[in-house]
């Protein structure tokens, strides 16, 4: 049975425990709030209120009766025809028949959809291997839950677990290489783990599947940042249009001040030279 609160690299994890609903409930929570961790599904996000919504999300045209609106089924935003001309499915959210989609959303599915097609439903399946530690070796089931590598002792002939299970946060991996026969490793910072597959063929799949989940969390990463950069971005545009217009209302402010002054002082001439008043000086003692 697996249940596994995420720590550190190889931390004991949760005991497998006599109660299936308790763990049952644990992972309900888990996946709940890790709802964007790499191997997990989510639920298609809610779509946005187009009735508030004047143009494109991405040209910005815009919406009029020729000019329709679109919802992405990828991200939930409004947009015109031109800016979703793509269609797909999105594994990730569970669209396994073809959906619109915006150009953005287009790319993440077609990047994710062979993961979670492929590669993940081998990786959830699970697997037999040799674990080498520092003075044993064991044989263990290992299985990816939620974004970690788990493994847990298991007796080949009766296929019964036995034990703690461990796991290897999946972003604490650097590098998967192959060794041996049908061996590989998984490199974190503080531990090179080595798996041997009962067969070549075995060790070749997971590398393969492992490696693709490399790829997918480094993409993962490039896109937060460049959505982090997209946002720093609109932020700092907005920060310099607030501080623009503070500049002008001050720059208004001084220049109406100076044209009361300068208009007072016209007045103070007119009536000096309407009434013949000599211009007061100061005189000293």
């Amino acid at each position: 049975m697996w249940c596994f609160n995420p720590g550190n690299d190889e931390q004991p994890s949760v005991a497998p425990s006599s109660s299936a609903r308790h763990c049952s409930s644990s992972m309900e929570k888990l996946r709940s709030a890790n709802k964007n961790v790499l191997g997990t599904y989510d639920t298609p996000p809610t779509w946005v209120s187009d009735e508030s919504i004047p143009s494109c999300a991405a040209c910005h045209d815009d919406f009029d009766l020729f000019n329709r609106k679109h919802h992405c089924r990828g991200c939930g935003g409004v947009f015109c025809g031109t800016c979703t001309p793509h269609s797909g499915k999105v594994l990730k959210l569970g669209l396994t028949t073809d959906v619109r989609l915006c150009g953005p959303c287009a790319t993440s599915a077609q990047r994710e959809n062979g993961f979670y097609a492929r590669h993940l439903p081998l990786l959830e399946a699970g697997a037999v291997f040799v674990k080498y530690g520092f003075l044993v070796e064991r044989t263990v089931f290992v299985k990816w839950v939620d974004g970690t590598v788990q493994y847990q002792s298991i007796n080949v002939m009766s296929n019964v677990l036995s034990g703690i299970v461990k796991a290897i946060p999946f972003d604490t991996i650097s590098s998967l290489t192959p060794v041996g026969v049908s061996g590989l490793y998984l490199t974190t910072p503080s531990q090179q783990h080595r798996l041997d597959a009962a067969d070549p063929h075995i060790r070749d799949l997971w590398l393969q599947a492992l490696r693709s989940a490399l790829e997918m969390r480094q993409f993962q990463v490039q896109k937060i940042e460049e959505e982090t950069a997209a946002r720093v971005a609109l932020e700092h545009q907005e920060m310099t249009r607030v501080m623009i217009g503070l500049e002008s209302i001050e720059l208004r402010k001084t220049h109406m001040q100076q044209t009361r002054l300068e208009k007072n002082q016209s007045r103070r001439e007119a009536l000096r030279a309407k009434y013949g008043l000599d211009v007061a000086t100061t005189t000293g003692p």
